[in-house]
C-alpha cells in the first residue's frame, strides 16, 4: 500500500517531497527492522552460538553468510552515515536561499532609522509640498516580486514587518500602523505586477526584486542568496538574489 501510495503520487504533473512524507515513517521502520536482522545475522551473539549452532560454527557456509551479511550491513551504514552528511549539507545550503524573507527584514531595520518614531505635528506638515513632508510610517507601500516572495516573504513576516511597535511590543500601542504591501503572483488578486506593465511602479515607494535595476528607483542594499557548492574551493557560494529598491527622492 504504502508504495502503491508513492506511485499513484508520481503520475502528478507538480511533485513535492511534502506530498509522500505521510509514507516515511512506513518506510524507515522498514530500513529500521532490516537493519536490526542484518546486524543479527552478521554479528551472532556468543550464547546463541553455543546454543545453537555448537556444530556448525566451522561449516563453510555458515561463514560466507556472517561475511555476505557483514558487508551488507556495513553498506546499510554507510548509507546511513552519506544520507546524514547529505542532510547537513542541504541544510546548510537551504539557510542561504530565503532571501526573500532576509530582505523584508532589512528593509525595516531601514525605515526603522529612516522614519522618526515620533509622529509629527499638523504644524510641521501644513503647507509643505511633498518633497519637503516628513516621511510617514503609513505611507509605506511595498512591492514584492516572485522572486522575493518564493524565498522566503510569508504572510506571517509581512504582518510582522509592516508595523511599527513602541517600547513595550504592542501593536495595538504603536505609533503608526502597517503599510500596505503588494506582490507579484498567479493568482488573480495579485496580478498586480509592475514586471508587466499591469501596474506603475511610481506608486510604490520600496521594492523587493530580483531585479538589480528599476527607473526612478535606486538600490540601499542587496541580499544574497542562490547558493551552490564548489567543489573546488569545497565551499558554499551565494550571488545577489534580491535586490532593496528606494524609490528616488521619497
Amino acid at each position: 500500500p504504502v508504495c502503491g501510495f508513492v506511485m499513484m503520487y508520481s503520475f502528478l504533473p507538480h511533485k513535492e517531497i511534502r506530498f509522500i512524507f505521510p509514507a516515511l515513517p512506513m518506510f524507515n521502520a522498514c530500513a529500521a527492522y532490516g537493519m536490526s536482522r542484518l546486524h543479527q545475522v552478521a554479528f551472532p551473539k556468543s550464547e546463541e552460538m553455543g546454543s545453537k549452532n555448537k556444530n556448525k560454527t566451522n561449516s563453510p557456509e555458515s561463514g560466507k553468510s556472517n561475511w555476505v551479511a557483514r558487508g551488507m550491513y556495513l553498506c546499510g551504514m554507510g548509507a546511513i552515515a552519506c544520507t546524514m552528511m547529505g542532510n547537513l549539507l542541504f541544510v546548510r545550503l537551504s539557510s542561504e536561499n530565503y532571501p526573500g524573507g532576509v530582505a523584508l527584514e532589512r528593509l525595516r531595520l531601514h525605515l526603522e532609522t529612516s522614519i522618526n518614531m515620533k509622529a509629527p505635528s499638523p504644524l510641521d506638515v501644513s503647507g509643505n509640498d511633498q518633497k519637503t513632508r516628513p516621511r510617514k510610517w503609513e505611507n509605506v507601500r511595498v512591492h514584492i516580486d516572485v522572486a522575493a516572495a518564493m524565498t522566503g516573504v510569508s504572510l506571517f513576516g509581512q504582518r510582522s514587518a509592516s508595523r511599527r511597535y513602541n517600547l513595550d511590543g504592542d501593536v495595538e500601542a504603536s505609533v503608526e500602523g502597517p503599510f500596505r504591501i503588494d506582490k507579484s503572483g498567479y493568482e488573480k488578486e495579485n496580478k498586480n505586477s509592475i514586471e508587466d506593465g499591469t501596474s506603475s511602479s511610481k506608486v510604490y515607494t520600496h521594492l523587493l526584486t530580483e531585479q538589480p535595476s528599476v527607473d526612478g528607483y535606486h538600490v540601499i542594499e542587496s541580499v544574497r542568496g542562490l547558493p551552490r557548492l564548489d567543489v573546488r574551493k569545497f565551499r558554499i557560494v551565494t550571488q545577489d538574489a534580491i535586490f532593496i529598491l528606494e524609490r528616488n527622492r521619497w
